[in-house]
């Protein structure tokens, strides 16, 4: 690094120490870093150095989501730049959710927006959110990343750009094995346990739950208790009268008639008997349908809780959201030339958990490599600021 490079434009205090320029203090100059999911924003600022000046968070900024991009940005960026000189920052990168080639205009928009809000010059790089998970958790030029949070899907990336992906298309389309799509299998189990058609479920307690608040719950008349006789925890009248689960009658329909079916197997804990009624169910569809299709994202711990608590039917929703992405790397996997790869799993349901577990051990068993969780997304974008002055 030149000297001239920092003192001229910049007017950067620099004094020499043993014979190196040396920064004097952390005035700066910076670089800015920002990975905007569906669910936060988070920002970094960092000197050339690496060091942390500076951090804020916003909400989502996802507008495939339901989020406020712009918005999200400036409330993430101005509380990460705070009173730092603002003719110090060189650059920055913006990892967007939804800033692929379909929302990209309006990602960089918004991005531009954010910049000149809070006084900045110049404009921000716009890179999809992909490929800052990537660098968050690899120094390598190439590798794969594996992501599932709000949105969900793997990608080859290359030199901070996206090579070849799959899935990551949004909630309504794809994000197979995303935190939102748990939370929509839940709901889904949840409401076909409540009429008959699914099998009974420990998530049929939780996730009203964790939906409505206990005190809505006993406010709709909804009476939770517990019995350890009903190891299945689910209790419908028409299991009550006739001996058979809901799961087992469906199961018997088929072109033939009623056959005689074996029950699935279920976990051998005490299980929670809900009651449902018409005002919960119609409370469930309200809350899912009047908020952004994000907020599903919330059940997705509420499913890693009871698949770890041994639910046959979390179990299956997580094993498939495992499976889910174990094809998205093998779909993009070609892409990248060096014969193993690095691989970063990425995302808040990747950071723990039972898909997580599923996925770590299915990278292993499948493509014999031994992957890296991502850390901090906006460090990631800030780092590859930083590799486009050429310093990394």
């Amino acid at each position: 690094m030149e000297e001239s490079f920092l003192r001229a434009p910049y007017g950067v205090n620099l004094e020499r120490v043993y014979g190196h320029v040396v920064l004097t203090h952390l005035a700066g100059p910076f670089v800015v870093g920002i990975d905007a999911g569906g669910t936060s924003t988070r920002c970094a600022v960092m000197t050339l150095s690496g060091a942390l000046a500076g951090s804020g968070s916003g909400p989502g900024a996802n507008p495939n989501s339901g989020g406020d991009t712009a918005g999200a940005l400036t409330t993430a960026l101005s509380a990460a730049v705070g009173d730092l000189d603002r003719s110090l920052i060189l650059n920055g990168v913006f990892g967007i959710a939804g800033a692929g080639a379909a929302g990209r205009p309006a990602a960089v928009t918004a991005a531009r927006r954010a910049w000149r809000a809070v006084g900045l010059r110049g404009s921000p790089a716009v890179v999809t959110d992909i490929a800052v998970a990537f660098a968050a958790g690899s120094s390598a030029p190439e590798g794969i990343v594996v992501f599932s949070g709000t949105g969900a899907g793997a990608a080859a990336i290359s030199d901070g750009a996206i090579k070849r992906r799959a899935d990551g298309y949004g909630w309504l389309v794809g994000d197979e094995g995303s935190a939102v799509w748990l939370g929509r299998e839940a709901v889904r189990a949840v409401l076909a346990a409540y009429d008959g058609r699914g099998a009974p479920t420990l998530l049929a307690e939780s996730v009203p739950r964790a939906l409505l608040g206990a005190a809505r719950l006993t406010a709709l008349g909804v009476p939770v208790v517990r019995s350890a006789r009903h190891g299945h925890g689910f209790r419908t009248s028409r299991e009550t009268s006739r001996g058979r689960t809901p799961a087992m009658v469906m199961a018997g329909l088929g072109g033939g008639g009623v056959q005689q079916v074996q029950p699935g197997p279920t976990a051998t804990l005490e299980r929670p008997i809900v009651t449902p009624n018409v005002a919960l169910t119609q409370a469930i569809i309200k809350e899912v349908y009047g908020r952004p299709p994000a907020a599903l994202g919330r059940l997705g711990p509420v499913v890693s809780a009871a698949a770890l608590a041994g639910d046959p039917v979390a179990r299956r929703i997580a094993d498939e959201a495992a499976e889910w992405l174990l094809m998205d790397v093998a779909a993009v996997r070609s892409a990248i030339d060096v014969g193993s790869p690095p691989v970063v799993m990425a995302g808040s349901v990747l950071g723990s958990g039972p898909v997580s577990d599923a996925v770590h051990a299915g990278l292993r068993e499948r493509f014999a490599v031994d992957p890296t969780r991502a850390g901090d997304g906006a460090l990631g974008a800030a780092g590859l600021a930083l590799r486009r002055l050429g310093m990394r």
